[in-house]
């Protein structure tokens, strides 16, 4: 007995020692790292990628000023850009939501329409305010569980099944309104609660600066953010320490597309309309943004306010060329690129896609 006592204790020994030691290699190694000299080309790479966005917007605004000082540079012109961007905004948070779990919704636009869609229906039916709300709300809720049962359960591809669920979702928003804009029955008081105005602001820019609080501090200071950007990073390393990244998916994927349907009640609510096609102009705005803001972070995470400060860059961007009278086809070429420029940073930043996209590399 006192044998196999000794000898647990000596593997006891032996397994503290291997810690320590491991523990101690690591402590000299980034040590070293510390203290290995970076190249300054390196360093102001890294920088220049970290403040594009920021850089890209302030180059927007002087550029344009200069060009359209009477039309641009007021600030009734500054409201209605940040007016516009709150809808792209919410689009891009709901985007960040499901990205930093590592798999790519890019149903969301599609989700916006039918919650959009159900929304003036609702009102068309005689449906209160609340009601009316809550049940788009819960569309876009149910919407986002199929998608969970379909990439968790079913283990299908993200990109795949929300491209599968964007041709669905198109043919329901059609069935809502029989293929019509529907605009009837909406009350003038909905529009007020985006449009009335606060500090010369309205509402709804307000709302979405509550909505990115809230969801950039459940991101970066919470166990579940931690959780969450764990399964986005590294989900068999998450997996292993005890993470349950099939729940974290799920719910990522639910409340992306519940902050969807809120963009399409949100669009109801500023244009006292709807039509089935309203999601579609902003998929690609909104990936674009995520990207774009993936860069201001110093490791290439995919981050709220970054996605905030990409938005009302690229409609500050829009709406200068507009002003100055850009063909109508500058728009898509401008968003396209954008996109396609983030993904160009990133790669030559961090060889790879945003670190919340991992299991996607």
């Amino acid at each position: 007995m006192s044998d196999v006592a000794e000898a647990d204790a000596a593997d006891a020994a032996e397994a503290e020692a291997a810690e320590a030691d491991a523990a101690s290699a690591v402590h000299v190694a980034r040590r070293e790292e510390r203290r290995s000299p970076v190249p300054f080309a390196a360093i102001a790479f890294d920088l220049l990628t970290r403040l594009s966005p920021l850089v890209l917007l302030v180059s927007f605004l002087i550029v344009f000023s200069i060009l359209k000082p009477a039309q641009f540079a007021t600030w009734d012109n500054f409201s209605a850009i940040l007016y516009a961007s709150s809808v792209s905004a919410i689009i891009g948070l709901a985007m960040t939501v499901s990205f930093t779990a590592g798999e790519v919704d890019i149903s969301v636009g599609a989700v916006m329409g039918v919650a959009a869609m159900f929304t003036a229906w609702a009102f068309g039916h005689g449906w209160p305010t609340v009601a009316a709300v809550a049940g788009a709300l819960a569309v876009g809720a149910a919407i986002g569980l199929v998608n969970a049962v379909l990439i968790v359960v079913a283990r299908l591809n993200s990109f795949i099944t929300t491209l599968g669920m964007i041709t669905a979702l198109g043919g329901v928003a059609y069935l809502i309104g029989d293929g019509k804009t529907l605009y009837e029955g909406i009350p003038a008081s909905f529009n007020h609660l985006v449009s009335k105005r606060i500090l010369n602001l309205p509402l709804v820019i307000f709302y979405t600066l509550a909505l990115a609080v809230v969801l950039g501090y459940l991101i970066s200071r919470t166990p579940f953010g931690r959780r969450l950007r764990a399964t986005g990073t590294g989900r068999e390393a998450a997996a292993l320490i005890g993470v349950r990244t099939s729940r974290y998916i799920t719910i990522s994927l639910v409340l992306g597309a519940t902050l969807a349907a809120l963009a399409g009640v949100a669009q109801t609510a500023e244009l006292q309309s709807a039509n089935p096609s309203i999601g579609t102009d902003f998929l690609l705005n909104g990936v674009a943004a995520v990207f774009l803001g993936a860069l201001v972070s110093r490791r290439g995470q995919l981050n709220v306010w970054g996605t905030l400060l990409a938005v009302v860059m690229l409609r500050v961007g829009l709406t200068g060329l507009t002003m100055v009278g850009a063909p109508a086809w500058v728009p898509n070429v401008f968003n396209g690129s954008a996109l396609l420029a983030a993904l160009l940073i990133s790669r030559a930043g961090s060889g790879g896609v945003p670190a919340g996209l991992g299991n996607l590399k």
